[in-house]
């Protein structure tokens, strides 16, 4: 080897120092490097499979919300419809009530008007029996004499009292 330009003790210190560089930098640098590498690649790894849980949690969130909504909707529309429901029926409620009080007031007025009618009736009577004896009166003074007067008179008295309790 010595022909080549290959000293053997050189070549033995060259590899054994190839040896130890190998050796510490195998121990100090390149199983760190590995390691932190490795421990990178695991993060990295698990990362992306917690991302692809939190966007399947995502897009269940996302239906459920959408689900949330819809039955929010529906139930918004059911208390829409009960509501006008409920308002047509205080509505009616409200027309026959008005009505029933309406037909009330025209019953009670009309029960009124009957009674001042009556009232003006007897009043009439009244006012006609006091003309018919002031007539009676002024015609009997002017025809007959004091007596036949007087009987004629009382007797007309007797009849118009009785027609006055009559129409009492």
């Amino acid at each position: 080897m010595e022909q080549l330009g290959i000293e053997p003790l050189q070549l033995i210190t060259q590899i054994l120092n190839f040896a130890v560089l190998v050796f510490f930098l195998n121990k100090y640098l390149y199983k760190p490097i590995l390691n932190t590498l490795e421990t990178r690649k695991k993060k990295i790894q698990e990362g992306l499979q917690y991302a692809d849980k939190m966007k399947v949690k995502e897009e269940e969130n996302a239906k459920k919300m959408q689900d949330l909504i819809n039955l929010a909707k529906a139930e918004g529309r059911k208390i829409i419809d009960q509501s006008k429901k409920d308002a047509k029926d205080v509505e009616a409620e409200i027309i026959a009530k008005s009505h029933k009080e309406a037909q009330s007031i025209v019953a009670k007025g009309r029960q009124e008007i009957e009674l001042e009618r009556s009232e003006m009736e007897r009043q009439l009577k009244v006012k006609t029996v006091e003309l018919a004896q002031k007539w009676v009166t002024a015609v009997l003074d002017n025809a007959l004499n004091e007596k036949n007067q007087m009987s004629i008179i009382n007797k007309k008295i007797q009849d118009l009292s009785k027609l006055k309790n009559y129409s009492s």
